[in-house]
């Protein structure tokens, strides 16, 4: 399908007015409001891509439509109001019989890959079956109540026939098209990003991805489309991202007619949601001119981003706050795009009590919902178990997560993220070395009010935790400072992590980084503040015998409370 009239109109203001649902708000969702939160507006959205915890990779094929939709049951009564399902990958193909991209697997003469492989096996046989993959997920999501919203990229990735045509998520499109990609690119910034990611200046880019999203909105009776703008950014050269910007405004407004049409037709709301970096100073950088969407009524909601890429794992402490100015008394939503993973010696995902603080945190802001923003959600494996529901249940009630447990954590950084260091609100985080002589600084927010709580008995402790490296505790001398005072050595326990084997047998192993905890136990008089609380780590003496500095490796505060003053969920432990 070709939009040359349009794209040639670059610029022109061309808004797509909402239109009026046709019919219940039960299955259109609600109508347009000047209140901030506009009633039965979701709250919570999960995002999956349908392959890793489903049946694509998980199961032997054939499946059968309830196979194929389990990851649609699995979400009913958990807390999720709307699922994101990622229909399409970066290689352009995608997860149903489009007719309008290529179904994953389509341009394979052999495959290479091993796990992949089945998902093409199981999608034809679907499709061969008489049933359409696409269909069977949305009508799941009706039937249990929840939005359905299709996501796929927005600019692609390129590959060669040689090395991905045997992998089967590639199309012809993004294989056989390298001049399309943004290439090498000057600018410094550009050093570590994928240079095959297509341009979307180029017309024949924008073409290729508008039929696919009207698709989406228009074959299907979907609710909406989420469009993945923090994936592979910039869409263009540096140089280009001021020359993009009103580009992508009006193929984003042609996709705003597309979805009003859609609406009209099928008499359900369609929703455009898109997902950017939620700093506004990073949006003239890679080209999204975001308060103009708002002011046109292009999106519906803006799902934040604060760590951009999923291996960045979670970040608790991400501003949305000018987001959400922007987005009142408007029809646009603000959210917190969570991503989860932690990477740790024993846990690879974040638990449940530093997701609730990070929900908590964004609530905090005035955001109107939260996201689990990863392409899969597997703390415990899968098929989930009662802690994953235990942790969605409480993310649709600021209320309840007042009192829930919470971890909050610094930002620890992780030595492979660098591509996106460019990108403004990136604070360097942790680890960080200190000098003798020397101090650093770090902070966190914290959406508690731990003296309301404290009055009232519910409190059970907080405990701050500095991880130090290094440290030979009785000769090297530090000062912790926490909200300007000094913390006393009569509330300090230290753990010795120096060396610690840890696992069973075979399979023992020593935990790092190799140093101390020092875990502060917080009294009422050095309580934590709702808002934003600092930390101060000066080294005033170091052991002359060892080389190198201490570091500051980690910082984290655990809050727990009871259910009510005196009430111990344990009273008896034999």
């Amino acid at each position: 399908m070709k939009r040359r009239t349009f794209l040639r109109t670059v610029g022109a203001a061309a808004p797509g007015a909402l239109a009026t649902p046709l019919v219940t708000a039960a299955a259109a969702g609600p109508s347009p409001s000047k209140d901030s939160r506009r009633s039965g507006d979701p709250r919570v959205f999960f995002f999956d891509d349908g392959r890793h915890a489903a049946d694509l990779y998980c199961f032997e094929p054939p499946v059968t439509p309830s196979d194929h939709a389990f990851i649609v049951d699995q979400l009913a009564s958990s807390g999720v109001d709307a699922f994101v399902y990622f229909a399409g990958v970066e290689g352009g193909t995608m997860l149903y019989d489009s007719k309008v991209a290529q179904m994953w697997g389509a341009e394979v003469k052999q495959w290479t890959h091993y796990v992949w492989y089945r998902a093409g096996r199981i999608l034809k046989q679907l499709v061969e079956d008489g049933h359409d993959p696409l269909k069977i997920l949305v009508d799941r999501c009706h039937q249990q109540g929840m939005l359905m919203i299709a996501s796929t990229w927005v600019s692609l990735e390129g590959g060669t026939r040689e090395k991905n045509e045997g992998l089967g998520r590639w199309s012809a499109f993004a294989m056989d098209n390298p001049q399309l990609h943004v290439g090498d690119d000057p600018d410094p910034r550009a050093r570590d990003i994928n240079k095959s990611r297509f341009n979307f200046m180029h017309e024949a880019v924008r073409e290729e991805r508008f039929p696919v999203f009207e698709e989406l909105l228009s074959r299907y009776e979907t609710d909406g489309i989420e469009l993945n703008l923090t994936s592979s950014t910039p869409f263009c050269r540096f140089d280009q991202a001021g020359e993009m910007a009103p580009v992508m405004t009006q193929w984003i407004r042609e996709l705003r007619k597309v979805a009003d049409k859609a609406q009209q037709a099928q008499g359900r709301r369609k929703r455009i949601y898109a997902r950017v970096p939620a700093h506004p100073d990073a949006w003239k950088l890679v080209g999204y001119e975001v308060p103009t969407w708002i002011s046109e009524n292009l999106v519906d909601g803006l799902f934040c981003e604060g760590s951009y890429t999923e291996d960045e794992g979670i970040v608790q402490d991400v501003d949305c706050t000018q987001v959400v100015k922007l987005t009142r008394g408007t029809g646009t939503r603000a959210y917190f795009s969570m991503h989860n993973g932690l990477g740790r010696q024993f846990a690879r995902w974040a638990t449940p009590e530093m997701v609730w603080a990070g929900a908590a945190t964004a609530y905090d802001q005035g955001v109107d919902g939260v996201a689990m923003a990863d392409h899969l959600w597997t703390p415990q494996g899968w098929p989930w178990t009662a802690q994953e529901y235990d942790t969605l249940r409480l993310l649709p009630h600021p209320k309840l997560l007042a009192t829930a447990d919470k971890l909050y954590m610094v930002r620890t950084r992780k030595e492979r993220d660098t591509s996106m260091d460019w990108l403004p609100d990136r604070t360097m985080g942790l680890p960080q070395e200190i000098a003798e002589g020397a101090s650093t600084e770090v902070s966190f927010p914290m959406a508690d009010d731990l003296e309301h709580w404290r009055k009232l008995g519910r409190v059970r402790s907080v405990v701050l935790r500095v991880r130090l490296g290094g440290i030979v505790p009785t000769i090297d001398r530090i000062r912790v400072e926490f909200n300007g005072q000094e913390l006393p050595d009569s509330i300090l326990q230290k753990v010795d992590m120096t060396y610690r084997l840890v696992g069973q047998d075979s399979l023992s192993h020593s935990i790092g980084p190799y140093g101390y905890g020092y875990d502060y136990h917080l009294g009422p008089e050095f309580t934590p503040r709702k808002g934003r609380n600092t930390l101060k780590v000066t080294v005033l003496k170091r052991d002359r015998d060892i080389k190198g500095n201490l570091s500051l490796d980690r910082v984290d505060c655990r809050v727990a409370y009871r259910r009510h003053r005196h009430f111990e969920e344990r009273p008896i432990e034999y």
